[in-house]
Order: C-alpha cells, then structure tokens, then sequence
C-alpha cells in the first residue's frame, strides 16, 4: 500500500431541536441526522513527520487547523512515530450547515486507523471525535441517527430509502456560533424522533417530520435566505429545510429525473455564484480505498 484515499460524506439535520443552553457553554440538542453524497477527499500517503496541505481558503496552521489536531491527537494516544502527509481537497462548502469539518476529522481519523494498522474500534475512535466536534462522531459512522446531548449521545435508526435530492449553498455563510446564540428553545420533537425510531418516516410523510429550530436566527441574521427558500420551494420538492446552522438548503424530490429538472432550475434562477449539489441520501460516512 503506498497511499489511503478517504471520501468523507456530508450531513444534513432531518431534524434540529434545541431544548436549551448547557452550564458548559453548549446547547442540549435533539437532532436527526443523515449522511449525503457530497464528499471531500482526504489523501494519505507515508511521510518523515505529520503534514497537512489544504486547499485556499483553510489555514494549515497546526494549532487552528481540526484536521491536523485530529491527526495529532490519534498519533499521540497510540504513541504513533512514523510521519504522513495529509492532503485535504474540499467539496463540501465551508460555514454551511454541512458538517464538512466535523466529517473531514471522522475521515482522518478512520482512515489513520488503517493507514497505521491500529484496527481501533470506531467507539474508541469517537473519544478523540468528541474533542473535536460536537458532529464529528455522527460522522464516523454515517447513515441515519439520532443524536442527543450536544451532538454525542447517537443511537442507530432505520435507515431511509434511497433518496434524490439537492443541496444550495447561497452567495454567503453563516457563523454557527452566532446563529446558535440567537437560538431559542423550539416545540420539543420527542413525536417525530419516535416515527424515526419505528420506522414511520418516509419521502411521503418526511415534510411533516422534519424540524430545524435554527431556521429563525438565521432568517434575523441573513434576511435574503428567504429568497432562496422560495427559489427551492418553487421547484415542487417532497421535502425541503435548511441544514444545521445554515445557510445550505436541503430538498428531495419524488425521482431522480423530478430532481435533476429541479437542478437545473435552480441554476437558471440563482443569479448570484450559488453552489447547488445533486445528492442522493447514503448509509455510509466514510469511504476508504487504497492508492
């Protein structure tokens, strides 16, 4: 083996319920997540020390950079010596709701585990994640689950169909911090957290199973989102939401044909430099092959 290449998937939020502020800073969450197939990539190849190279935009510096520290932090717990190069190549926009930093460390850190032969479990792995992130352990597994606390409590759902859908980035971001500053506590969605557990939820009903208790703050911090929830609306989706903290927004159509129509709508009416993804929905976070 000369080299690892790592896909690491997006998340959006099915579900974001904030039930309050923590005494530690953080918000109680109730959330539903779901893995989608926009990737960023991570390359690993042997090296004399631990090197990152990310693309413009992201700092290489050690101490800001979470990709690195995460690196770190798994090669000073297993007392690891040997070096590699890391190469980070963004897909995954930054400050949008996607989770691209939290799966880019899940990545690292899976795919160190191999890269070194560590064979660690992924639990164990979720030790280090927790230190980073508060999705970054969703991020090692992937699929569809509930997490609760701050994002690290998770338990397994049944997995949803395969679903077709797209995901718009607007002309700006949103800073996840402000946005949960300005948050309030929303209806509790215990209801809907129980359809998900049994089964219930599926592109017939998800509309009305969805929930983002963020969608108001970052309406009062960026008013022209509205406009880009209309642009989505307008192209007849089953189901659509904002992602996290925002501002990327979600939508998934009847078929694959409905959804790339609305594709190429989308493009046509966003005048602004919008990013729009197609994506289908994927049970697998983590996607590691060998160079």
């Amino acid at each position: 083996m000369t080299g690892l290449w790592v896909q690491s998937a997006a998340k959006i939020n099915l579900v974001l319920n904030v039930l309050g502020k923590r005494t530690d800073g953080y918000h109680e969450l109730q959330m539903v997540m779901q893995s989608v197939s926009l990737y960023d990539t991570l390359e690993l190849v042997p090296a004399d020390t631990l090197r990152l190279t990310a693309p413009a935009g992201i700092t290489n510096d050690p101490q800001q950079n979470l990709v690195y520290q995460a690196a770190a932090l798994l090669c000073q717990k297993y007392q690891i010596k040997q070096g590699v190069q890391i190469t980070l190549r963004k897909n995954i926009p930054l400050a949008s709701g996607l989770a691209g930093g939290s799966t880019d460390c899940a990545g690292v850190l899976l795919g160190l585990d191999q890269f070194f032969g560590l064979n660690r479990p992924v639990s164990e792995l979720a030790d280090i994640a927790n230190l980073l992130g508060s999705d970054t352990a969703y991020c090692l597994y992937g699929g569809s689950y509930i997490a609760q606390g701050r994002g690290e409590i998770l338990q397994k759902l049944p997995e949803l169909p395969e679903l077709y859908g797209l995901i718009l980035k607007p002309p700006f971001s949103l800073s996840t911090a402000t946005v949960y500053n300005k948050a309030v506590t929303g209806k509790n969605s215990s209801l809907k957290l129980k359809r998900y557990l049994t089964g219930k939820v599926s592109l017939a009903n998800l509309q009305n199973n969805m929930q983002n208790d963020l969608i108001k703050p970052a309406l009062l911090l960026q008013p022209e989102l509205a406009d880009y929830f209309k642009m989505v609306e307008s192209t007849n989706p089953t189901a659509w939401q904002m992602s996290g903290s925002g501002p990327s927004i979600f939508a998934f159509y009847k078929d694959q044909e409905t959804r790339n129509t609305a594709v190429t709508t989308l493009r046509r009416l966003t005048n602004e430099p919008c990013q729009i993804f197609p994506v289908e929905t994927t049970n697998i976070a983590q996607i590691i092959s060998e160079t």
